[in-house]
């Protein structure tokens, strides 16, 4: 029997309701009263291993890929189907479309064979040894499932020696997934990246893109101003003009104002740079002002805090010990001005927040939930309750979760218990156990692990 076995009928055909469905192997039929179906899936591997055997016995191949001094014979077809490069190469009436022979650039014999095997098998070998010439010949040849693999080898691989090289290579071929997370890793790793000279090679558009961050992970101020300066030294002639460009992503107002007279103002290049005094002007203004920041508009204690885009919210809190308040307040650093914005759905004290995925989450209090606030669009919503109340507890976003750490319940004891809010599965658990319990406490993430007072690491904890 054929894979298609059809019976034709002048009659109108019967309707899916009444096909049934059978699967026999790799074989899916589907059949009714007036038809037959048959789905081979596994065809697509049949004729893949027959095109293979095609290729090593040299049978019905129409071009010869001629790379250094090998080569490879194969079936333009395949190579049409398989890579965009190609398939404009046999497709349009180029002067390779006619050659039995066509002289391939950009490419070493070794890898041709790699990117060849891979068309014909769906199978390569990708180590470090080979990664990068892999990469820049599937890219140069377009074949796009090839080159997200060496994409996400790299991603694997990245060290604080070799991040800059994988950079500038996936710079160079636009990559922009692995470059983001290549930037990601070198702005969570800021301090050990500079410990390699490789690091003064990088071009000054991604060097800006980097210290601007606001996740720059830096002890203080004077690391990133002097991170500009030895990229500058590095090669001066060159970079002396960029120096205004690249000093501005340095935050010359929080530096030290001791250091930044004795050591800022007094650099030789920043002295010889005329373009680069603004800059320093708005520092020194900032430094004299000793403004402070306006008042709260609603005065509270035991509040939830956090930021989002350059605006600090504080949200409910007690006005005093008995009484607890639903307002949330936003501060705009820019205008030192504080405004109200949309109040939560209940009155809370003792309460914590973190900022995750352009949402403010709230929890503790007597609230026994979880709430989210949108800065964006000014509302509340509900995402989950507890059975028990948490006040004074911790939050923290971590590996793309929210970790609630220990609080006080009902009863004011003290919880161990951690808790976990999964927002792809929608699903609350309780992820571990505390050495013991702990509440009003602060919470922070370093990288990948959260940290309330003791180290938790999802799915174990370690004092």
């Amino acid at each position: 029997m054929g894979d298609t076995l059809e019976k034709s009928s002048e009659e109108p055909e019967i309707s899916l309701n009444n096909e049934c469905s059978t699967k026999m192997g790799d074989l899916v039929e589907v059949s009714s009263a007036e038809k037959v179906k048959f789905d081979d899936t596994g065809l697509s591997l049949v004729l893949q291993n027959g095109l293979e055997n095609l290729r090593l016995e040299n049978s019905l191949t129409d071009v010869i890929l001629c790379v250094d001094s090998r080569e490879f014979s194969c079936h333009r077809v395949v190579l049409a189907a398989a890579s965009n490069y190609f398939r404009a190469m046999f497709c349009n009436d180029l002067r390779e479309k006619y050659e039995e022979k066509i002289i391939l650039k950009g490419v070493d014999a070794e890898t041709m064979n790699i990117l060849l095997d891979y068309t014909y098998t769906s199978k390569m070998l990708i180590t470090k040894q080979n990664v990068q010439k892999v990469l820049e010949a599937a890219s140069l040849f377009q074949f796009l499932r090839m080159v997200d693999a060496c994409a996400s080898f790299l991603t694997e691989a990245l060290q604080p020696e070799n991040c800059v090289g994988i950079l500038r290579l996936a710079d160079a071929h636009s990559l922009h997934s692995l470059k983001q997370q290549v930037q990601n890793y070198i702005i969570q790793n800021f301090t050990q990246v500079l410990n390699y000279e490789e690091f003064l090679e990088l071009p000054a558009d991604i060097l800006c893109s980097t210290l601007k961050s606001d996740d720059l992970c830096v002890t203080e101020e004077s690391q990133v101003f002097e991170t500009v300066m030895n990229w500058v030294r590095y090669k001066e002639s060159e970079r002396f003009s960029l120096l205004p460009y690249v000093l501005e992503n340095v935050r010359l107002p929080l530096l030290d104002p001791w250091y930044f007279v004795e050591t800022v103002e007094a650099d030789q290049l920043i002295r010889q740079c005329p373009d680069v005094f603004p800059l320093l002007q708005e520092a020194r203004m900032y430094h004299l002002s000793g403004n402070e920041a306006a008042p709260l508009m609603v005065n509270v204690s035991s509040f939830a805090a956090a930021s989002y885009k350059k605006r600090l919210y504080v949200i409910g809190g007690g006005p005093n010990g008995k009484l607890a308040t639903d307002k949330t307040q936003c501060y705009d650093p820019a205008t030192n001005t504080w405004s109200l914005r949309a109040a939560m759905p209940v009155e809370a004290k003792c309460i914590n927040a973190a900022s995750f995925r352009d949402h403010i989450y709230v929890v503790g209090g007597a609230m026994k939930a979880l709430y989210s606030y949108s800065p964006q669009e000014d509302t509340w919503c509900l995402v989950t309750q507890f059975t028990h109340e948490r006040a004074s507890c911790g939050i923290s976003p971590c590996n793309n979760k929210l970790f609630i750490t220990g609080g006080r319940d009902e009863k004011n004891e003290v919880i161990a218990t951690v808790l976990c809010w999964d927002p792809e599965t929608q699903k609350l658990t309780e992820e571990c156990v505390l050495p013991r319990g702990v509440s009003h406490h602060g919470s922070v993430t370093l990288r990948k692990s959260y940290t309330p007072i003791r180290k938790v690491v999802p799915g174990a904890v370690s004092v």
